[in-house]
């Protein structure tokens, strides 16, 4: 059985691609795990398992990470990963989001917040000055039903989220739902009801799809069959607005190969350690690749330099030497599709860690093809954007 948290004594393979060239990468996008402490209880929590209490962060540490992001010409942080509010703990009064705010803001780094609600509220009520300072906010919901949603989450917390998509309505706030796609939720009837609430509300829709971190997570994920049924529905009555997931770009006809962004223009920060010491990883849901190299004491040029980092590069750049992926007329696109998302299937399902595998949502494993339903637009600068193998749309 794949053990989650295994990550903390070792880490996953970096040899497999030997000297085989890299693709640059200009990072310009990253999510930042805030603290340890969070109030809900996700069934679905892929942060959990990287999160351990013991330690608060302090001044000093924000201004340390937030020069080296500027040092590094990183445009976009999105704030999440538990609920941000909740930097130091359950007390909000020793929170440190408003200061990391106003830090960022003062390098000209654009800001978003992921949230359940609680840090919307709290911030709109109580820092009217620091809620006008973020770019942009996902509003989190398991389900757009009421009972599913407060189920899932094993708290009282939709209406909540309503009450956060109201006010950034109100107040011109760009805003999205943000969804974890599982077998359970991502069906036409929870889509539908998810389209109305978010034309009810001007929000954009954004699906990331669960990726498995351990055998009780799998039970959640998808049939292929459904991912494609999905986004098709998805696509027939919303515009796409930012698609992060390649394996979807092979179906719609686009031509870009921007593959995969982990690594590549994205990183994730994760939250301090009960030691003091803040890892970074090349994606959010894989664990065991964060850098060996303490972001405190290290710089993150050198970080991004690391074997973890350079393994993603690799992939990004060689997608004929994954399994199953040589020959295939669909590779210059996809890409091999979504590294996090192959190698955790692959890890849950036989325990075994490799970078070599595909994406277990192929492409030309189940025939598509809705390049009809694909319309690209343009709107203003979400802090998702080329962040995640993630997907965003505007309700037509």
């Amino acid at each position: 059985m794949y053990n989650s948290t295994e990550h903390y004594k070792v880490r996953g393979p970096v040899t497999e691609f030997g000297n085989a060239p890299e693709t640059l990468s200009v990072i310009k996008n990253v999510g930042w795990t805030l603290g340890n402490y969070c109030p809900h209880k996700c069934k679905h929590c892929y942060s959990m398992s990287a999160r351990r209490l013991g330690a608060n962060m302090t001044p000093e540490i924000v201004d340390r990470i937030v020069e080296q992001l500027a040092k590094n010409n990183v445009e976009t942080i999105n704030l999440g990963g538990n609920e941000p509010i909740f930097t130091n703990g359950p007390n909000v009064k020793d929170s440190l989001l408003p200061y990391i705010i106003e830090r960022l803001d003062s390098y000209g780094l654009s800001a978003g917040i992921t949230t359940s609600g609680d840090t919307l509220l709290y911030l709109y009520k109580n820092r009217p000055d620091i809620y006008e300072k973020i770019n942009d906010f996902d509003i989190s919901l398991d389900s757009p039903f009421k009972e599913e949603h407060n189920a899932n989450r094993g708290d009282d917390l939709y209406d909540d989220a309503i009450q956060c998509l109201d006010i950034c309505k109100q107040t011109g706030k760009p805003h999205s739902v943000i969804i974890a796609g599982m077998n359970w939720n991502f069906t036409e009837r929870h889509l539908s009801a998810l389209i109305e609430l978010c034309k009810k509300y001007d929000a954009f829709v954004r699906i990331n799809t669960m990726k498995p971190l351990n055998s009780v997570q799998m039970k959640y994920v998808m049939s292929i069959k459904q991912f494609y049924d999905g986004f098709q529905y998805l696509m027939q009555h919303c515009d796409n607005v930012e698609n992060g997931e390649s394996v979807l770009r092979t179906v719609t006809g686009q031509k870009n190969s921007k593959r995969c962004p982990c690594g590549i223009s994205s990183f994730r920060i994760h939250s301090i350690t009960p030691d003091g010491k803040i890892f970074v990883s090349p994606c959010v849901y894989m664990h065991d690749y964060k850098s060996s190299q303490d972001l405190l004491t290290h710089e993150l040029s050198d970080i991004i330099n690391s074997d973890e980092f350079k393994v993603f590069r690799q992939r990004n750049a060689n997608p004929e030497m994954l399994r199953g992926c040589a020959g295939c007329e669909k590779v210059d696109v996809c890409g091999g599709g979504c590294a996090a998302r192959s190698y955790l299937f692959n890890a849950v399902q036989t325990g075994n860690k490799s970078f070599l595998c595909k994406d277990p949502y192929c492409p030309k494993d189940y025939q598509y093809d809705f390049s009809q339903e694909q319309n690209m637009v343009n709107t203003q600068r979400l802090v998702h954007m080329d962040y995640l193998c993630t997907w965003i749309g505007k309700v037509k």
